[in-house]
């Protein structure tokens, strides 16, 4: 009894600890970009709102807000980036354990089970990165729609299949539409090679072929660039080869009338009631359709990047295509089949050995490139002649046909869509491999056999090498807690990052708050919003809005800003520089009318604040570092802006932002001299300067002088974090010393305009 639960056990105890290392990457990072921002806002707006598409932008599709939105009313959590790296992790972890869940059910052995497992979540790491994203939602689903839609099959189910698959499709279409329709027609497909009779391979080329020239339609738009003709032509040649290996493999009861009809119907179904509810929310058919279908269509002409192609893949796919032609036309030559086996396990053994050498960085890139390529092949029957091989048949075939049109997800924008639309290949892979080493191990030599348990040895031997590393990255995340600080934001309590970008947050985010009754900023960060409770302009936020939002929208934008009391600008020059860099400028009305009508405060790491023209504010927490007349050789000032303090301050620590955070100085009353200055909120002066004791407190915004003599020379003043600490040793705030002349918009030589974002 204890020998059948032990691997359960190991497996449930090995999906707890990938979750508390999911728990650890998650609140310990914050991108730039702030997708994530943007999602949570828009989920909140819908909540409070509704009026999606008319009001509340979006580029995904209802269904995803209406599945949170409920979530969000029946458990009462609020809208913070804390809930949505929580949902992150369940969507994660979920999508890890359903694809090794298939591989058992699919008489995978336990080692391979707990294999796939690790593989799988390292490979969706990157969900660390868009927290809250649809993607992990949908990886999620094209998971779980795996794994039941092969738990109806093995049974011979196939009516509840083609409900599952027809009803998870439009789900995900109503989603994302792209990715509804790939699931959907992945369905279909297997549906088709169900009907075809016994030995009737011609036909199933056939079905491959018209599958095949689905990418070219997808990427008519952009069939004039390279890296979309490759792509084009990979996705054709692996979806014929994954057709042709799935309409080999041992089939089950063929799908009659009622099996095509109940697809349809279930399909339709599902769309039109999430339709429905979506209207009663207050949209219209009119913006339903837009945002549904007119939106994403028009999406790779606004915005597009292709996937890196390594050298080879295009001859790849077609080289695998090639061997599944003589596969087919030789079908019983053992030779044959023993080279097909060799290539498995040796493809298997280069992948682990390639993702141990990079450390997971290139594991969507490396799925896309080289395991959709392969997704026939492994899915190719070895044993059709045999009955206990026929599950493994079958799954790896449903698998190989999901994969291959999971990939073009990675169609326009080729990110974190690279491995959520291949990682359905380590599966795939994982039966594969296993697949190939029983044939060789039973069918051919001894020799032969032993030289395949040593192939099995070292697979095993690098699949625990990547387990370890797993670790290894966590408990180097542990480490760098040390040089992290917290956000210490409202609904982001638990989210620490390195310290020079957590205080530069910290400070934005603060003067938002003194400054700020509207906030709007450049690319769309709206995790600031959030955070400080200042609203957006209208409900029409996204990301790259210079891109997306039409005139009609921008000038809602500009007519609210310019009835605003106090509206504020935040721009983030390191991912607006990118953009210019590839090629996307902003442009249009909106983006004149802030270039003429706010004006830069203040630049912080790779962020500035913008006020309106005619307006100073008190840079709020910061502070610039000057040296003293050559009366007072030696000395320096270091002049901070500071709000109201209620605590004495007792000393003030000099850290460094930069490596392990290490502490440069404590100035306290034995070396350094204390001056205020009374200040108002746009920085002018309420009173004269006057020498303050240690300890010291100020009841009103100030201006802080602290003159003294540092025993060695500092680092830049740029790197240096300034802490107030009170008598019982607790930091009460923090304040980050800039530069004015080094200031830079991250834009130099792209833009002739100095102070232009």
């Amino acid at each position: 009894m204890i020998r059948k639960f032990l691997p359960v056990l190991l497996c449930g105890l090995l999906g707890c600890l990938l979750a508390w290392e999911g728990s650890i990457w998650l609140f310990h990072v914050f991108m730039l970009y702030d997708d994530e921002g943007y999602v949570l806002v828009s989920l909140k707006n819908f909540s409070l709102h509704g009026s999606l598409y008319s009001q509340v932008y979006s580029q995904y599709g209802p269904a995803f807000y209406l599945v949170y939105d409920a979530l969000h009313r029946l458990l009462g959590f609020a809208w913070t980036n804390t809930t949505g790296r929580w949902i992150t992790l369940l969507n994660w972890t979920g999508a890890a354990v359903f694809s090794a869940l298939l591989v058992r059910r699919a008489r995978g052995s336990w080692p391979l089970v707990l294999c796939v497992l690790v593989e799988v979540f390292s490979f969706l790491r990157i969900m660390t990165s868009e927290p809250m994203h649809p993607g992990g939602t949908i990886a999620l689903i094209v998971a779980a729609t795996a794994w039941l839609g092969w738990e109806l099959l093995q049974v011979d189910r196939i009516d509840a299949f083609a409900f599952l698959t027809a009803a998870m499709g439009a789900v995900l279409a109503m989603m994302k539409i792209n990715v509804g329709v790939f699931l959907g027609l992945s369905a279909v497909l297997w549906l088709a090679l169900s009907m075809l009779p016994d030995r009737s391979r011609q036909y199933a080329w056939v079905l491959g072929i018209v599958g095949g020239l689905l990418p070219l339609a997808l990427m008519r738009t952009r069939i004039d660039e390279d890296w979309a003709r490759v792509f084009a032509a990979v996705a054709g040649f692996s979806i014929l080869g994954a057709t042709v290996a799935a309409g080999s493999a041992a089939r089950l009861r063929p799908a009659g009338p009622r099996t095509w009809l109940g697809f349809a119907s279930t399909g339709l179904a599902v769309a039109a009631l999430i339709a429905g509810l979506i209207l009663l929310r207050g949209t219209s058919l009119a913006e339903l359709w837009q945002g549904l279908i007119v939106g994403p269509l028009g999406h790779p002409n606004a915005y597009a990047f292709g996937p890196v192609w390594l050298p080879g893949t295009l001859w790849l796919a077609g080289g695998a295509v090639a061997l599944l032609l003589l596969a087919c036309r030789f079908p019983e030559d053992r030779r044959l089949g023993m080279c097909l086996a060799s290539m498995k396990i040796v493809a298997a053994i280069a992948w682990v050995y390639c993702i141990i050498r990079h450390l997971d960085a290139y594991q969507g890139i490396a799925g896309l490139n080289y395991g959709v390529p392969l997704a026939g092949l492994f899915a190719w029957p070895l044993d059709r002649k045999n009955p206990a091989s026929r599950p493994g048949d079958q799954a790896r075939g449903w698998l190989a046909i999901i994969l291959v049109f999971q990939a073009l997800h990675a169609y326009p924008v080729a990110g974190s869509q690279l491995n959520w639309g291949t990682f359905l290949w380590v599966p795939l892979m994982a039966l594969g491999f296993e697949d190939a080493v029983r044939v060789v191990g039973t069918t051919f030599t001894p020799t032969v056999a032993v030289r395949t348990c040593r192939a099995t040895t070292i697979i095993a031997s690098l699949l625990a090498a990547h387990l370890t590393m797993n670790f290894s990255f966590m408990s180097l995340s542990l480490l760098a807690r040390k040089g992290n600080e917290p956000l210490a934001q409202p609904g982001a309590e638990h989210i620490s990052v390195q310290a020079d970008y957590s205080s530069a947050l910290r400070i934005l985010a603060e003067n938002v708050r003194a400054h700020g009754d509207m906030l709007f900023s450049l690319p769309g960060s709206y995790s600031f919003n959030l955070w400080t409770g200042v609203g957006t302009p209208t409900l029409a936020n996204v990301t790259h809005w210079f891109s997306l939002l039409n005139d009609e929208q921008q000038q809602a934008i500009i007519r609210r800003l310019d009835s605003a009391d106090r509206p504020v600008f935040i721009v983030q020059h390191a991912i607006l520089a990118d953009a210019v860099g590839s090629g996307v400028r902003p442009k249009g009305p909106l983006m004149d009318y802030l270039l003429s009508s706010f004006h830069r405060s203040f630049t912080i790491e790779s962020y500035s604040f913008w006020v309106p023209n005619g307006r100073s504010i008190a840079a709020l927490s910061t502070g610039i570092l000057t040296t003293s007349p050559d009366d007072s050789p030696g000395k320096v000032h270091l002049q901070l802006t500071v709000a109201p303090h209620a605590d004495k301050t007792t000393c003030v620590e000099l850290w460094s932002t930069q490596g392990a955070n290490e502490r440069l100085l404590t100035l306290d009353a034995s070396q350094t001299e204390v001056t205020l200055t009374p200040l108002r909120l746009d920085g002018t002066e309420t009173g004269s300067p006057y020498v303050a004791s240690w300890p010291w407190s100020n009841e009103q915004v100030a201006r802080v002088t602290l003159t003294f003599t540092p025993p060695s020379p500092l680092p830049p003043p740029n790197t240096i974090e300034v802490l107030f600490m009170n008598d019982e040793g607790n930091c009460t705030g923090t304040a980050r010393i800039l530069t004015g002349d080094g200031w830079k918009l991250g834009l130099e030589n792209r833009d002739a305009a100095a102070d232009r974002p």
